[in-house]
């Protein structure tokens, strides 16, 4: 066996190392049955790609890599009987100076639905193999799957019984059938419980014996009730110890037989010590609180309507950080008090009640503190006088500064808020795969939450020289012609910031917030533009990937000074942009892959042009348009003599030099392709014959011309070129003509090579 990897391995791949542990055997007993050198079980996760099992002198994992990954672009069984026939495997060789692979067969392995390995069989000669053993090889690979099912979900369920042993729940089970007798328990039990594993289930003690009296009661009590057909109980228990006492939560399970008698009780036992003894210490914390509030003071005022007096406590003057030696007596300077917001709504609700619309005068506003700041004011009041005709003359009430709840009220409406958008930021992507217009989407909201004037979103996008900043989302600004061509760029996404030597700048070369509430006096700033609307505070925020800065928010103009709690606030909007950006990325890199995949597979890794399955699917192409064209088969003359005289990579670069010389003789509008071994191909399109003849034999020329040095030999090749001309009123199919010209080239060769022969019906 080779490459056998560690528990530790295993345990990344999600996998139990003891259940595979016949896998080299039924690898071996593979490789005997079906007479094959090469049999190798591996298995992708966890970052990595690992040999179960293998059989053969060979090292095969880079090319069960590359079959692995085949298979997951083919998603099914691929099946090669001769590899030197196959232009996607040909050049599939295990290890330089080791033979090349013949005979490939690939069987996905399937987990939880999903491809995670691969049962590799390869010769080094070509082999075929019947139906019946085909199935028997696809019932080998099934078994395999159902062996890793086994070993993921043992792992897993590994993984759960070690989690409950470092829990703090304990697990039981009670056989219900001859009593009530313990039948399993979880080791931790000796931790929680205080009572050793072995004492429990040998039956010595148990878990009833260590309950106090009134847990005991509570236990049965608990029994009980499953015995008279409850599924599920819960209650709470005691053990009571001389060290200390052990709170327990018991939740039950019962499982019953077709007759609805119990046969066994299953039950957590939750360690509850602590919040036990949280709980009794918050009774005793809000049993003061009752006696303090009792205590307490709450502001109270009383206006004498007729006499425009308004009357308070020292408690009133004390929430606004006044002096009740100074306070003026007046509705007027009670008035001024109010945030001028708040005024109006405060009048209407004040004239309903002294209308008798409404039973009570109750407000929230904002009155100012003598330092300057608002102080959230909650008042109920009521007129407690009237004169002879009804109407009022005095109202009574009181005050209480609930500043504390009305700012916890609206951070949690704003985190509600901040939530909101970021889903519907998270929401637009998904639905468009556009993180720009989702930036947008969510700017005017990001405003908004905080208090700002204007913000942008921006992305750092790497390049070979430096970083730029591209501008997903920004408040619309203009103030001359330049500023409107900027706009116009970020209209055409194509808005990008160049130079961090100033104040944003400081958050991508730091990746540390910044926050100025003086920006002028900020050492990075370095002002704004002429016309610029004034920016007097600005907030900028980092968004990190891995403690990699990967963009930034900026913010201007709040209100009130940044602080940063602001900064703090953001910070599940900038992780929700980090994890976008990270999703484009991913995204971009897997478009990118699939690209080269592509390529890989439509190219000749020999000579670089297009593959024969290229020219066919160009063919094609060519075909569903009905495009006039004229197709030229390419074959290197005496090919065979120059691998027999002076070895294959001697042929090999014969074929490279004749293939660069064609391509270089080829105009910009031809399509050449290498169909394998020495021959080639070439479609001249919107092409008569006398043009077409022109180009193919400036091709001939070429490579008739020319020398190629290969150790110390300079050799000499001609060309024979078999053509055809496809017209869009002819029948037959593009590889029809194909053929037409693959006869004309052997006509070529008959005639003396080195030459061009066109095929006449």
């Amino acid at each position: 066996m080779k490459d056998v990897p560690s528990d530790k391995n295993y345990l990344s791949l999600g996998l139990n190392a003891d259940v595979l542990e016949n896998m080299d055997e039924l690898v071996g007993v593979v490789s005997e049955i079906f007479s094959l050198p090469i049999v190798s079980l591996s298995v992708a996760g966890g970052g990595q790609f690992i040999t179960i099992a293998s059989r053969g002198e060979l090292d095969v994992t880079e090319d069960c890599k590359l079959l692995f990954d085949a298979i997951l672009v083919n998603q099914g069984i691929l099946f090669i009987e001769d590899a030197a026939l196959d232009s996607e495997f040909e050049n599939l060789i295990v290890m330089d100076g080791q033979p090349k692979l013949r005979f490939i067969a690939g069987y996905p392995l399937h987990l939880n639905g999903s491809i995670v390995g691969v049962l590799f069989l390869a010769d080094t000669s070509p082999k075929k193999l019947s139906d019946s053993q085909k199935s028997t090889l696809k019932s080998i690979s099934r078994m395999v799957e159902r062996q890793l099912n086994i070993s993921h979900e043992l792992d897993s369920m590994t993984q759960e019984r070690n989690l409950i042993e470092i829990s703090p729940i304990v697990q039981v089970t009670w056989n219900v059938d001859n009593g009530l007798k313990l039948t399993q328990v979880s080791k931790n039990c000796e931790r929680i419980l205080g009572i050793s594993h072995k004492k429990l289930l040998s039956g010595n003690v148990t878990i009833q014996d260590i309950l106090t009296n009134e847990s005991e009661a509570h236990f049965y009590e608990a029994i009980h009730y499953h015995q008279e057909g409850a599924l599920t109980n819960s209650c709470k228990l005691c053990i009571h110890s001389a060290s200390k006492n052990v709170w327990l939560s018991m939740l039950s399970n019962a499982t019953f037989n077709s007759r609805g008698n119990v046969i066994n009780i299953q039950a957590f036992l939750f360690d509850t010590s602590e919040q036990k003894y949280i709980e009794d210490r918050l009774n005793e914390t809000n049993q003061r609180m009752r006696l303090l509030l009792e205590a307490s003071e709450l502001g109270t005022w009383d206006w004498n309507i007729t006499a425009d007096v308004n009357q308070v406590n020292r408690k009133w003057c004390d929430m606004l950080g006044l002096s009740i030696e100074d306070f003026d007596t007046s509705v007027r300077f009670f008035r001024q008090l109010i945030h001028p917001a708040d005024i109006q709504r405060v009048d209407k609700t004040l004239s309903k009640h002294l209308s008798g619309e409404i039973d009570v005068y109750s407000a929230q506003l904002r009155m100012r503190h003598a330092d300057g700041h608002w102080v959230w004011i909650e008042t109920y009041g009521k007129v407690v006088e009237r004169d002879g005709n009804g109407q009022p003359m005095r109202l009574a009430g009181i005050h209480r500064d609930i500043t504390q709840r009305m700012e916890q009220e609206l951070t949690e409406k704003k985190k509600t808020q901040l939530l909101s958008f970021i889903n519907k930021a998270r929401a637009n992507y998904l639905r468009d795969n556009d993180l720009t217009s989702a930036c947008q989407a969510i700017l005017p909201e990001l405003i908004e939450i905080t208090d700002s004037q204007f913000a942008f979103i921006g992305e750092i996008i790497e390049s070979a020289s430096a970083q730029r900043l591209f501008i997903h989302a920004i408040s619309d600004i203009s103030w001359d012609d330049v500023s409107s061509q900027l706009v116009q760029r970020y209209r055409e996404r194509d808005l990008y910031f160049d130079s961090f030597d100033n104040l944003f700048g400081q958050v991508i070369v730091t990746g540390e917030k910044v926050l100025s509430n003086s920006p002028a006096s900020h050492p990075a700033s370095r002002g704004t533009p002429k016309g610029h609307p004034r920016i007097n505070r600005f907030m900028g925020l980092p968004i990190k990937l891995k403690d990699k800065t990967v963009g930034m928010i900026g913010l201007a103009n709040k209100a009130t000074p940044y602080i940063d709690s602001d900064a703090i606030f953001m910070q599940p909007l900038l992780d929700a942009l980090s994890g976008l950006f990270y999703a484009v990325g991913l995204e971009m890199a897997r478009a990118k892959a699939e690209e080269r995949l592509l390529e890989l597979a439509m190219t000749d890794a020999l000579s670089g042009l297009p593959n024969r399955r290229a020219f066919i699917e160009h063919s094609k192409m060519l075909e569903e348009n009905d495009v006039q064209c004229c197709i030229g088969i390419i074959d290197i003359d005496f090919f065979k003599k120059v691998n027999d005289t002076y070895g294959h990579d001697a042929g090999d670069e014969v074929i490279k030099s004749v293939a660069n010389k064609i391509h270089d003789s080829c105009r910009s509008d031809d399509y050449l392709a290498r169909l394998g071994g020495e021959e080639f191909a070439v479609i001249l399109a919107n092409n008569n014959q006398q043009d077409a003849h022109r180009a193919l034999e400036k091709m001939r020329h070429a490579v008739e011309s020319m020398s190629i040095n290969y150790k110390e030999h300079n050799l000499f090749v001609t060309i024979s070129i078999g053509a055809v001309e496809v017209m869009v009123c002819q029948s037959g199919t593009i590889s029809d003509h194909i053929n037409l010209a693959d006869k004309a080239l052997y006509q070529a060769k008959d005639s003396g090579r080195n030459r061009i022969c066109w095929y006449e019906s």
